[in-house]
C-alpha cells in the first residue's frame, strides 16, 4: 500500500506480527479496545493504532507540538492529512524543528522562547521531528487518512470509539520498528484486541 511506504521504511530489521483477537459482543457501541506489547518489553508505549477502510479523514481543526525542557510534547503525535501543525516555543532556549525523510521534510529554522511556527502535513506516514540545537530531542507526527486512530497509553491499551461494524484494514506502528497490517473485522458491539509485535 503506497500510503504506508513511510511506516515500512521505519522498520529496522524484519518485524514479525502475532495477532491474537478475542471478540465480545455488545448490545450498542461500536468501540475497539485492546493491548500493545512487545516481547520482552513489556507494554508498547506511544504505539499508534489504525484502522483503513472507511471513511476519509477531515484536516483537524488545531494540532500542536511543543517545546519544553528540551523535548518535543508530546513524543507521537497522530494528525490526519492536510492538518497544519503549530510548534510554539514555549523552551528557555532557543530551538530548531527539523524533519528529513517519508511523509514530510521541512526545517524551520532556529527561534526562540515565545515564538511559534507551523507546518502543514498533506502526506499520509511518518515524519521524525529533531532539532538541530539539542541532538537528544527526537518525536513522531504520524499522518493519517482514517479518524479512526488511537495511540496506546503507558501500559499499552487503547481505544477507538465509534467505529462502524465492517471490515477494515488495521494498522499498527511502534517508533521500535516493529509494526502490523493485518484484516480486522470490527463487529456490532464492543471488540477486543491484543496485540503481541515479535522480531523475526
Amino acid at each position: 500500500m503506497k500510503k504506508m511506504q513511510g511506516l515500512q521504511k521505519l522498520a529496522s530489521g524484519g518485524f514479525a506480527a502475532l495477532l491474537a483477537l478475542g471478540l465480545a459482543s455488545g448490545a450498542h457501541a461500536s468501540d475497539v479496545a485492546g493491548q500493545v506489547s512487545l516481547p520482552r518489553r513489556g507494554a508498547a508505549r506511544d504505539a499508534v493504532i489504525m484502522l483503513e477502510g472507511g471513511p476519509k479523514s477531515s484536516p483537524l481543526a488545531k494540532a500542536m507540538v511543543d517545546q519544553r525542557d528540551k523535548a518535543f510534547v508530546p513524543h507521537v503525535t497522530v494528525v490526519t492529512q492536510g492538518t497544519t501543525v503549530e510548534f510554539p516555543n514555549n523552551d528557555t532556549v532557543f530551538h530548531n524543528v527539523f524533519a528529513y525523510f517519508n511523509a514530510k521534510k521541512f526545517d524551520l529554522g532556529v527561534y526562540p522562547r515565545g515564538a511559534s511556527k507551523r507546518q502543514t502535513f498533506d502526506k499520509p506516514g511518518v515524519v521524525a521531528l529533531l532539532c538541530n540545537v539539542h541532538s537528544e530531542m527526537s518525536a513522531y507526527i504520524v499522518v493519517v487518512d482514517t479518524p479512526y486512530t488511537a495511540i496506546t497509553d503507558s501500559r499499552g491499551h487503547f481505544l477507538l470509539r465509534g467505529v462502524p461494524p465492517g471490515t477494515y484494514t488495521l494498522h499498527v506502528w511502534h517508533e521500535s520498528g516493529a509494526q502490523l497490517t493485518q484484516s480486522y473485522t470490527v463487529p456490532p458491539g464492543a471488540s477486543e484486541v491484543v496485540l503481541t509485535l515479535a522480531r523475526k
